[in-house]
């Protein structure tokens, strides 16, 4: 296992802050006995290397915070701790995305952890990219659910036995069965995700049957619900370690006799279990999420991956990507107002990638232009700098018609809501009152038909009823990608090399 060297003294502020935490949480549990595990647990980081604002704008959260924690607990606790992630951390910031994941990899292996479960985000650069991720990193990935649709072959291991102060701790790996969803499916073809309770009850008879562990540790990216469900339905798992709900559980919970935890998101907690165990069961327990709060010192490790590969991002968003033909326009005035090339483009690619019938996005969150000629990374992300990702929604005509009304409802004024779009064209009279301005809609030259559902490809901050759409956020999700809208648009620049859209007609005033 890998472990950082404690240096007790060095932090004494942060050290002083953590323990008064953990020792407020374990009132009542003897000290770690050679009977005692500690479990220091993270999930749902997505991509968090660095430090955000938190309330009164001070810096909180991200693993240059939470590595802090880790290392004087590991130093007071030696060689009782284990660490784990319960998944979706190599995808959702740029300095992350840009290196397919590998700045995050370099900082968990300098926490320390021991092993991660496989969430469905890890999928987002593809099977290849993580692939290569698990083979280059010094903690195993795990998940047990995750297999070859052909082959039956497991394409993660799908369990790890550690030991831990004279005992063998047993820890097996889930991955959501939602993940062909919430990924793109290019992303998993060829893949089949099992069913987690009936794979669950297999790794868990090879566990307890076979190599006689100690202790049988659940480390799941599911979500809270199935968990709880999980739990309830296997017997001999003694904790789960859980991701994918994003669930802050402040305190331990319990159902039968397995532990259930969840630290929240994006590193604004670490986890920490203390367990006491003899004769394979839990004799004891207790836990607390310790705040990465502004008062704790960013670590240095972590701090030097960040500069390092902030230099190097400053060399990638400066790569030429493409060409434009023509100058494409996003100007503020424009994209929310009328119809743009742009905006077109925009609309278009996320047709595309999300195979819809439509698009619809706000022309709020385009928020440059692009002269002719080349196309750079930084361009991409200068138009697009908000963190939003794909949704598929499955939404009735009547419903996109009042979307179309909403978007046309302050005109001539500037609005962030209207809509650049695709796959379909209307036009709308300004003379008449807001809610009553759409005269026709088309969908593939057709009339759109307001009792029928059309796949709509849009943003998630519009999908969930952003920007006065409340007509949208309570329809049904097709596919939720959890890819950045600017990375699709820049791999769709890379692959044609040149653009040059043009006004068609998709938005007519008359």
């Amino acid at each position: 296992m890998l472990r950082m060297p404690g240096k007790k003294g060095l932090r004494l502020p942060v050290l002083v802050v953590a323990l008064v935490v953990v020792c407020a949480a374990y009132a009542g549990l003897a000290a770690a006995s050679e009977n005692g595990v500690v479990i220091l647990y993270m999930n749902d980081v997505h991509g968090r290397l660095e430090s955000f604002k938190g309330q009164d704008d001070a810096p909180i959260g991200g693993l240059i915070k939470l590595a802090t924690l880790v290392e004087d607990i590991v130093g007071e606790k030696g060689d009782n701790v284990i660490i784990l992630n319960a998944g979706d951390a190599l995808h959702g910031t740029n300095i992350v995305n840009l290196f397919e994941g590998k700045p995050m990899v370099e900082a968990l292996e300098a926490i320390g952890i021991d092993a991660m479960a496989v969430g469905n985000h890890e999928f987002n650069f593809g099977q290849a990219a993580l692939l290569k991720r698990a083979e280059e990193a010094k903690f195993v990935f795990l998940s047990a659910n995750t297999i070859e649709a052909d082959s039956r072959r497991a394409l993660f291991p799908g369990a790890v036995i550690l030991p831990v102060d004279g005992k063998r701790v047993g820890i097996f790996g889930l991955t959501t069965v939602d993940t062909p969803t919430v990924t793109h499916p290019k992303n998993v073809e060829g893949l089949e995700f099992l069913d987690p309770i009936k794979v669950s009850g297999w790794m868990v008879s090879y566990l307890r049957n076979q190599e006689k562990v100690d202790l049988v540790i659940g480390l799941t990216h599911i979500g809270y619900d199935d968990d709880r469900l999980l739990a309830a339905s296997v017997p001999g798992i003694d904790i789960i370690v859980g991701g994918h709900s994003h669930t802050k559980l402040d305190q331990p919970e319990r159902v039968n006799d397995t532990i259930i935890v969840q630290s929240g998101e994006h590193a604004q907690a670490l986890g920490s279990l203390e367990v006491s165990h003899q004769d394979g069961k839990v004799t004891d327990y207790a836990g607390a999420l310790i705040p990465c709060a502004p008062e704790v010192v960013d670590d240095s490790k972590i701090g030097e991956i960040v500069r390092a590969y902030n230099k190097e991002l400053e060399v990638k968003l400066g790569e030429v990507i493409g060409e434009a033909v023509v100058a494409l326009d996003g100007e503020r005035a424009n994209v929310r107002t009328k119809e743009t090339n742009l905006g077109n483009l925009v609309a278009d690619v996320m047709r595309d990638a999300g195979s819809a019938d439509i698009a619809l996005t706000n022309g709020g969150g385009i928020r440059a232009s692009i002269n002719a000629g080349a196309i750079t990374v930084g361009d991409v992300f200068t138009v697009l700098p908000f963190d939003n990702t794909l949704v598929v929604l499955e939404v009735t005509g009547a419903n996109i018609k009042a979307a179309l009304e909403r978007s046309v409802s302050e005109y001539p004024d500037q609005l962030g809501a209207f809509l650049q779009v695709s796959g379909l064209s209307f036009e709308f009279d300004p003379a008449k009152a807001p809610g009553e301005r759409v005269v026709s809609v088309s969908v593939d030259n057709k009339p759109l038909d307001e009792q029928k559902a059309y796949t709509v490809a849009t943003n998630d901050f519009v999908a969930a009823g952003g920007d006065g759409y409340d007509m949208l956020k309570d329809a049904k999700v097709a596919f939720e990608s959890g890819e950045m809208l600017r990375d699709i648009f820049a791999g769709y620049i890379k692959a044609q090399n040149k653009v040059s859209p043009d006004i068609e007609g998709r938005i007519v005033v008359k």
